[in-house]
C-alpha cells in the first residue's frame, strides 16, 4: 500500500508542474513592457535575485540586469511577474503613492510568520491607525528621562560583562541588548527574567524562518518560524491577561498599558502590534549597531572623529554623569555614522508593492496587478547620485541635499516609525563602547545580504579595554 504514495506523489505533482507550465506560457505580456527576462518557468529569476553577496554591494544579480536591459526591467520574482526598481526617482514615486498607485504585497508566505495584523502587511485605515500608535508612543519615548537613563544604565551594564573576555560575538550580543531593552520598554520585563530570555530564543527563531523557502514541513526554518511566532503571540497574550487582572494596581507607564488604556483595539491587533514594535527595536537596530561597528574598524579616521566627538561631549560633564537628551543633540557626527551605514550596510535591500493601475512614469510602463521592487541598495550605490560610492564617507551628509539621495528608513506613509528611537540607542551605546573598547574584526568576516544581513563569523570582535581620564578617550 505504502509503495504506491511515492507514485501517487510524483504523479500529482507532475501534473501540477505541467499545469502551472502552461499558465506560464499562456501569459500575455503587455507590447509596451520593460526589457527583462521572466527566467525559468515556475521560479522564473527567484533564486538568483535572492543569491546571498555582501550587503555592502549591489550583488552581481542587479549588476549584470542593471548592465544589460537598464536600472528598471521586467523579471518574474516570488512567483509574480515584476518590475525591478534600481531608479531612486520610480522608487520615491512608488514610495510616495502608497494606496493611490501602489498598495503593499509582500508574498503570502510572509503573513503566515508576520501576522495578518502586521504593520508590514496591513493597509488603508487600519496601517495608518496601528502606524500612528507606534509613532506616538515613539515620539514621547525618545526624549524621555526615564528611556535615556535605561538605555545608558542597560549600555553599562553590556560593556562591563565583557571586562574579562578578549574575544566577543559582537552581533549576538547586541541583538541581546536591543531585545532586551525593547522587552523592558514595552512590558516592563527586566533583562534578567526567566521570561526575556524565552523571548530571545522565540525571536531568534523566528528570524531564522523570516526570509526561508515557505515550505511547511516538521523542521523547517519556516514552520519553526510559524510555531515561534504563535508562541510569542501566547506570551504577549498572557501578559495582556494578566494586566487586566492588575488593572486596579499600579500603572507602569509602558508601551502595552498605553494601548490598553488608552486604544480601543482587538486583542489580535493589540498583540499583532506589540510583536512589530519588538521586532522593528531588535533584529534591525541590533543590525544596524553590527554594521556601524563594522564600517568603525575599517575607517579609523572616521572613528578618530567620532572619538573627538564624544571627547567633547564628555568633558564638560561631572565624572559618572548620565547622558542626556541635550547631549545627544551634540552627536552630529555620530548621526552622519548612521546614516552612512545604512547607506553601504543596508538593512532592508528591498520592499514589495504591487501597482494598483497601470503607471507611467519617464517612458517606464508598469502594468496593472504586476509586483513591483523598489531596490534601495542599488539606489545608494548609484554613481550619479554619490561621488564615491563604494567609500564609506559619514561625512558626504554634512550636504543635506544627500538625504533627498537616500532612503535609508523607507519613504512615505511606510517611513521607519521607530527611526528616532534607533538612533538615541545607538548613539548612547557608541560614547560608551568607544570610551571603553578598542576592537578589531576578522578578515573573513563581513556583511551578507541573504536578503536579510548577517555576519559570517557573527562580527567576532577582538576587543581590549581602553583607559578613559578626565574625560577623554585614549587613541
Amino acid at each position: 500500500m505504502f509503495g504506491f504514495f511515492p507514485l501517487i506523489l510524483s504523479a500529482f505533482l507532475l501534473g501540477l508542474g505541467f499545469y502551472l507550465l502552461l499558465q506560464v506560457l499562456a501569459r500575455k505580456e503587455p507590447a509596451n513592457l520593460l526589457r527583462g527576462s521572466m527566467g525559468w518557468p515556475l521560479f522564473g529569476e527567484t533564486l538568483g535575485f535572492l543569491k546571498p553577496h555582501r550587503s555592502n554591494s549591489m550583488g552581481s544579480f542587479l549588476q549584470e540586469h542593471c548592465s544589460r536591459y537598464g536600472r528598471v526591467f521586467k523579471s518574474h520574482l516570488f512567483g509574480s511577474p515584476t518590475i525591478v526598481s534600481c531608479d531612486h526617482e520610480l522608487n520615491m514615486v512608488v514610495l510616495q503613492n502608497e494606496e493611490k498607485l501602489f498598495q503593499v504585497s509582500y508574498p503570502k508566505a510572509m503573513h503566515g510568520i508576520l501576522g495578518k495584523f502586521s504593520l508590514l502587511i496591513v493597509s488603508g485605515d487600519v496601517h495608518k491607525k496601528l502606524r500612528n500608535i507606534g509613532v506616538s508612543f515613539i515620539t514621547s519615548s525618545k526624549s524621555n528621562p526615564e528611556f535615556l537613563d535605561c538605555v545608558e544604565k542597560m549600555t553599562i551594564s553590556m560593556m562591563n560583562s565583557w571586562k574579562n573576555c578578549k574575544e566577543i560575538g559582537f552581533y549576538k550580543e547586541v541583538k541581546k541588548f536591543t531585545l532586551n531593552l525593547m522587552v523592558k520598554h514595552l512590558l516592563s520585563i527586566e533583562a534578567e527574567e526567566p521570561l526575556a530570555f524565552k523571548i530571545l530564543e522565540d525571536f531568534l527563531t523566528y528570524m531564522k524562518g523570516f526570509v526561508s523557502l515557505p515550505v511547511y514541513l516538521p523542521g523547517t526554518p519556516y514552520a519553526s518560524a510559524v510555531k515561534a511566532r504563535a508562541r510569542l503571540s501566547a506570551t504577549v497574550m498572557e501578559i495582556i491577561k494578566e494586566r487586566r487582572k492588575e488593572k486596579l494596581g499600579p500603572v507602569k507607564g509602558d508601551f502595552l498599558d498605553a494601548i490598553l488604556s488608552k486604544e480601543n483595539l482587538s486583542d489580535e491587533k493589540t498583540v499583532s502590534i506589540v510583536l512589530d514594535m519588538l521586532l522593528a527595536g531588535y533584529e534591525t537596530t541590533a543590525t544596524l549597531m553590527a554594521l556601524i561597528v563594522y564600517f568603525l574598524s575599517l575607517y579609523p579616521n572616521v572613528l578618530e572623529h567620532l572619538k573627538q566627538e564624544h571627547n567633547a561631549i564628555r568633558k564638560n560633564k561631572e565624572n559618572g554623569e548620565p547622558l542626556n537628551w541635550e547631549d545627544y543633540q551634540k552627536m552630529e557626527f555620530t548621526c552622519n555614522v548612521i546614516y552612512e551605514s545604512m547607506r553601504c550596510g543596508n538593512v532592508v535591500k528591498f520592499v514589495h508593492r504591487v501597482a494598483l493601475q497601470d503607471v507611467k512614469f519617464k517612458g517606464y510602463f508598469i502594468p496593472s496587478g504586476w509586483k513591483i521592487l523598489p531596490v534601495l541598495t542599488a539606489v545608494h550605490f548609484d554613481p550619479s547620485l554619490h561621488e564615491n560610492p563604494m567609500v564609506f564617507n559619514p561625512w558626504r551628509w554634512t550636504d543635506k541635499a544627500t538625504s533627498k539621495k537616500v532612503m535609508p528608513f523607507g519613504g512615505g506613509p511606510r517611513l521607519c516609525p521607530g527611526a528616532d528611537l534607533a538612533k538615541v540607542e545607538i548613539a548612547f551605546f557608541l560614547h560608551h563602547l568607544v570610551f571603553n573598547y578598542r576592537w578589531k574584526t576578522m578578515a573573513d568576516d563581513f556583511p551578507l545580504a541573504y536578503p536579510y544581513v548577517e555576519f559570517r563569523r557573527g562580527l567576532l570582535l577582538e576587543i581590549e579595554p581602553v583607559q578613559a581620564k578626565a574625560g577623554k578617550i585614549e587613541t
